[in-house]
């Protein structure tokens, strides 16, 4: 038969990686905790790519595994939680060949289909079907941490997961606890931990290691993908929605990261000049949403192009010309024309990015908006989609302009989140469970850093400020809300400046992701050495020149108004109506279904990717006249500096300028200027800062007011009388180390909760967190026996955020109990912070020590006694000797009468319990 030869090429092949898996899992500590090489041997064609691609099966995937895994079974398993989609069970099923059969493989599903699940599924079957306990790795950003965590938890809790962040001493702890033969079947981190600590990780034999976001192994080279190929690890799972963002050598990178011995490096020229999709078949799994999630809403783009504003016009035109000799000169031109490029970037997004263009004072006001063409179109975009009750993503490249964008919101009063690469982990999943649970409008998030495994599915608006070089990363940033889980139709908005750099990078990028699309969904495999023109390297010098007729052709403003309710579609009760397209987008509707990328909503022509003789023209005549003025300002010596139209505030000037050389007193009234200006700046930014903090006092107090809430905050020593605060100096100004340590303290056995005090008022004292949930045991639940109001004024507090480090909330507790004479009041001081994993930090000694002042004041006022537990009993390693002489210098050393409890073992020891002789001795509980 003719397909015997391929079937017998096929088993062989099969047999050999079936005989390298058995010897890997025998090798010596293949389990254990010791660290062993890679071992096992090569299938023999390592050095010979065509005779294994001669050897390669035509079936889509290997056969080992034909019994198929059901839902059900993995439910039997541990898998709860969740339903899989048919296309994800498939997947779990084709991981669960892949396992039996290879060293590993990548799961490369479009972004938003459910990769996590999948392969905590795959996880569950491991451990459920195959008795394999791992351990397993899984290496993710830090950014989806948590959502990882939490998923594990959620789907998989019979999996014991441990989380390996922290500083350098936290991870010390965690550590030893691991080699204390601590059981686990998921150790979960991030990648810049598992660089810091790799000799840890490579101590343990991993039955799994899962990288998500897995693009970050798309170079050889990387440190990263070098240290990951020197862990011992069976299976390798690969998880990313973009396998290819540039060349078939990154999704090579990514093959060898999971069969190091099949794809070596030598071999990578073979690996792009050959026909392989049959080659990938058993080692990529790609599905897209077009084809997997038809039920998923409906996703549509727009781009949205802008004029500039007569400043941008002026610095556009400073930039190219500031550097003249990157044009002409062959010598380092690359790296100067990129730096050129950046900087007309800029200069489209808003003109104060550069230093000293924004007017002083620095107040935001209608100049801002004003300035920059393209946040013109973004407000008025937003106060449309504001109107319709739609909710967005807003993603810049640069950091820099998400904080004008910031100071925008401010302006405008819209709510918001941000993230970017600056914000840690616990502050980006706050960010990001408010967004989901509250009704902010808009999330502010950098392309690099929010772009990746976030699910924001509560937005149905996408807004581009600025394009990526790379269009995977739009993709990326544009999948947290086009994902499994949205239940409304997407808007993906691009705003491009018309006749600017923006505006032919974005045309390339278009261009480079048709190219990605062919070979990753119609696996067309052959990038030979001819390189299609989409991908041939371009002249920066040309892109520079795109647009300049038509861009310098006036110098005033080319900002205009646009109609966004024809454009953008109609909108409906906060959601977009996905049947209806919009008529002034028909015509490039149909230009689309032809194949072009996108709707252009101006001029209405496909623009070229080059620029037009008009713009080279243009240019040239630009060039000629700088040069003009140049030579005839340069005679004489004469400085540049007053010429606006050659040099402009914020921009570095070219080499042609001629340096004055100084004398000390210039030098010196030089330095006192600039001292000044800074001085001045400072206190600009301050007084600013100040502003909005009092403007935000303003906003919560109203709120308060609105929900008829009174705060039960105790001031600061700060805001207290003089003559309050004189009698205390005159107090505490006398006392030395000697004084504190002689000063008694009243030790008691017996209930805090009910104090032993006599005709006075009580103050009994409590720390808690800031995070307004009220906790369980101990002394929470005597407090609450005692009195209804403690939990109810606490979490109250927390709604209407007033718990801050260092606060204190004091309060009657009077309402089921009292005594004859004196009032009994709770003071709890917010000592303790707790993050958004849950995690409870100590007692912040600052934080009790603010408290305890405040709480003097008080008891000063009102001549009362105050009464604690002995706080942090029972807590290892707690300072309770630093705790004790805060409260002996700020309470008993100041004439308060001060008592600690020590709570009785039994019930017959409280009613015994008498207040002990200040002289004696603390009882020992």
């Amino acid at each position: 038969s003719p397909g015997l030869p391929h079937l017998r090429a096929s088993a062989a092949w099969e047999r050999a990686l079936w005989r390298r898996r058995r010897r890997r899992r025998a090798a010596p500590g293949a389990r254990g905790r010791k660290a062993r090489g890679r071992g096992g041997a090569s299938l023999g064609m390592a050095g010979d790519l065509p005779r294994f691609l001669r050897a390669l099966p035509a079936e889509s995937g290997p056969e080992a595994v034909r019994t198929r895994v059901q839902e059900q079974d993995l439910q039997q398993w541990g898998l709860t939680g969740i339903h899989l989609r048919s296309y994800q069970l498939e997947g779990v099923n084709w991981l669960a060949q892949c396992f039996q059969c290879q060293n590993g493989c990548i799961l490369g599903d479009e972004m938003g289909l459910g990769k996590t699940c999948q392969t905590i599924a795959f996880l569950v079957y491991l451990v459920g079907r195959l008795n394999d306990e791992g351990p397993f790795l899984i290496l993710c950003p830090l950014s989806v941490l948590n959502n990882w965590k939490e998923e594990l938890e959620r789907f998989a809790p019979g999996l014991s997961c441990v989380t390996y962040v922290g500083d350098k001493e936290e991870r010390a702890h965690l550590q030893q606890d691991l080699c204390q033969e601590s059981r686990f079947h998921v150790l979960l981190t991030t990648y810049e931990i598992c660089l810091k600590d790799a000799s840890f990780l490579k101590s343990f034999s991993w039955s799994v290691l899962a990288v998500d976001e897995a693009h970050r192994l798309k170079n050889q080279s990387s440190l990263l993908h070098r240290t990951l190929s020197e862990f011992s690890v069976v299976f390798r799972l690969l998880l990313t929605g973009t396998p290819i963002q540039n060349s078939l050598q990154e999704l090579y990178s990514l093959l060898s990261a999971v069969e190091p011995d099949l794809f070596c490096g030598e071999q990578v020229e073979d690996f792009v000049q050959r026909e392989l999709h049959r080659l990938l078949q058993p080692f990529l799994l790609r599905r897209v949403k077009a084809q997997v999630a038809t039920e998923l809403p409906k996703k549509t783009e727009v781009v949205i192009y802008h004029g500039m504003s007569a400043l941008q016009k002026k610095y556009y035109k400073a930039i190219l010309m500031k550097d003249l000799d990157a044009f002409e000169n062959e010598t380092a031109r690359k790296v100067k024309l990129q730096n050129i490029l950046t900087q007309l970037r800029k200069c489209v997004d808003h003109p104060y990015l550069f230093d000293g263009v924004e007017p002083e004072p620095f107040e935001v006001g209608e100049h801002l908006i004003e300035a920059s063409g393209k946040l013109h179109l973004l407000d008025r975009l937003l106060a449309f989609l504001y109107s319709g009750g739609h909710r967005v993503l807003l993603f810049s490249q640069m950091t820099h302009m998400l904080d004008i964008l910031q100071d925008y919101m401010d302006y405008r009063g819209y709510s918001y989140e941000r993230v970017d690469g600056s914000v840690r982990g616990e502050e980006r999943h706050l960010a990001i469970k408010n967004f989901g649970k509250q009704p902010i409008f808009v999330f502010l998030l950098s392309t690099r850093a929010g772009g990746v495994g976030m699910n924001l599915t509560a937005a149905d608006t996408v807004i581009f400020v600025d394009s990526d070089f790379n269009p995977q990363n739009d993709l990326q940033a544009a999948a947290r809300a086009h994902r499994i889980g949205q239940n409304k139709s997407v808007k993906v908005i691009r705003l491009i400046g018309r006749d600017t750099v923006e505006e032919i990078v974005y045309r390339k990028a278009a261009s480079k992701l048709q190219l990605t699309n062919m070979v990753m969904e119609g696996g067309h495999f052959t990038l030979g050495a001819a390189r299609p023109s989409a991908e041939a390297d371009f002249q920066l010098s040309e892109i520079l020149k795109f647009g300049l007729d038509k861009l310098l052709s006036s110098e005033g403003s080319s900002v205009d108004e646009v109609d966004l309710e024809s454009i953008l579609g109609e909108t409906k009760d906060g959601q977009w109506v996905p049947d209806a397209l919009p008529a002034a987008a028909e015509g490039e509707h149909r230009e689309q279904e032809e194949g072009k990328n996108h709707m252009y909503l101006f001029e209405g022509k496909d623009y070229s990717k080059e620029p037009s003789k008009e713009d080279r023209k243009s240019f040239e005549q630009l060039v000629n006249l700088q040069k003009t003025l140049l030579e005839k300002t340069s005679h004489g010596g004469r400085s540049l500096r007053n010429k606006d139209s050659v040099l402009i505030p914020g921009l570095a000037e070219g080499p042609i300028k001629r340096k004055k050389i100084l004398s000390p007193e210039e030098l010196e009234e030089r330095r006192k200027k600039r001292q000044e200006a800074a001085a001045k700046r400072k206190r600009l930014m301050e007084e600013r800062k100040k502003e909005k903090e009092e403007a935000e006092h303003r906003k919560k107090m109203a709120w308060w007011e609105s929900n008829s809430y009174q705060s039960p905050c105790l001031p600061s020593e700060d805001s207290e009388p003089e003559d309050l605060e004189d009698e205390e100096e005159e107090t505490s100004g006398e006392l030395d180390d000697e004084d504190l340590d002689s000063t008694s303290i009243n030790y008691v056995s017996g209930d805090v909760t009910h104090p032993q005090a006599g005709a006075e008022d009580a103050v009994i004292v409590h720390c808690v967190d800031d995070s307004g949930r009220w906790g369980r045991g101990g002394l929470f639940t005597a407090l609450e026996a005692r009195s209804a109001e403690p939990r109810k004024v606490y979490e109250l507090a927390g709604k209407m955020k007033d718990l801050s480090l260092g606060g204190v909330l004091l309060f009657p507790i009077d309402d089921k109990e009292s005594r004859e004479k004196g009032q009994d009041l709770l003071a709890l001081i917010v000592a303790q912070h707790r993050d958004s994993s849950n995690v409870l930090s100590g007692i912040k000694m600052v934080a009790l020590e603010d408290g305890l002042k405040k709480i003097f004041l008080a008891a000063k006022k009102k001549k009362a006694s105050v009464h604690l537990p002995r706080i942090g009993h029972a807590t290892k390693g707690f300072n309770w000797y630093g705790t004790e002489r805060l409260i002996r210098k700020h309470l008993a050393a100041r004439g308060i009468p001060t008592y600690i409890y020590y709570f009785p073992r039994s019930k017959a020891a409280a009613c015994h319990s008498q207040a002990a002789s200040p002289s004696a001795a603390p009882l020992v509980p």
